[in-house]
């Protein structure tokens, strides 16, 4: 951990968890308030704009859209996040598409000048330049985890990495989903039709119930076994 021991945001992910408390704090007050409703873009990929919102409340979906045209999702971010910072810092266009989920997103946006004399003030380059290189890194690993996997593997691989547990700190055996159909098929990299046809075989041997707005997973074992490489 990078920052003082007992100092760090607990509960806090992202950039932020690796902030003392009044760091933070900092950074929040010298944004404008920002609310983003469920499916709302808070950031197009290719726009040139290095505005950085730090996420106080809610989660957000971050999607690539590929050369082919289909948008892929390749992570979800909770609150602690500081969204865009890569661009505030290189100067170059957005590399993905944020969107809030789940519920409403509270951010605090502040101009990319603005955000860079904060995080040169409080000393604080060299641990955000890690962490996006970290950040980048997980995309990588990500990208060829799935590469090596085939379709059914990559479907249950990926329903598990973008699920979360019912309530913060259960530790049940449910999982929650909340990806559309759409979604899975931007990661899988199959078709729709492929894709419901799976789900529906998931939900007959009881693995998944599927509602309006939230998949349930009810076997998670079940699941990591569907997803296992074969030796």
């Amino acid at each position: 951990m990078d920052c003082v021991r007992g100092g760090c945001g607990v509960g806090r992910l992202g950039f932020g968890g690796l902030l003392r408390n009044e760091q933070w704090k900092t950074l929040i007050e010298a944004g404008r308030m920002r609310v983003f409703q469920p499916g709302e873009q808070i950031i197009h990929q290719g726009q040139p704009d290095d505005s950085v919102y730090v996420l106080d409340r809610g989660n957000v979906k971050v999607s690539v859209t590929r050369s082919d045209g289909i948008e892929t999702l390749v992570a979800l971010r909770g609150a602690g996040e500081a969204l865009g910072e890569f661009s505030a810092l290189s100067g170059l266009p957005r590399t993905a598409t944020v969107r809030a989920s789940g519920g409403r997103c509270t951010t605090f946006a502040l101009k990319g000048d603005r955000f860079r004399a904060l995080v040169r003030s409080m000393d604080l380059d060299r641990l955000l330049w890690k962490h996006i290189v970290r950040r980048q890194e997980e995309s990588e690993e990500l990208r060829a985890e799935l590469l090596a996997l085939d379709p059914r593997q990559r479907l249950a691989a990926s329903m598990l990495r973008f699920s979360t547990a019912p309530e913060p700190g259960d530790v049940g055996h449910t999982r929650e989903l909340r990806l559309s159909q759409w979604e899975l098929v931007g990661v899988v990299g199959r078709s729709r039709s492929w894709v419901q046809e799976e789900l529906r075989r998931l939900r007959r041997d009881g693995v998944v119930s599927t509602g309006r707005e939230v998949m349930v997973i009810h076997d998670v074992q079940r699941l990591r076994l569907l997803a296992a490489p074969k030796e």
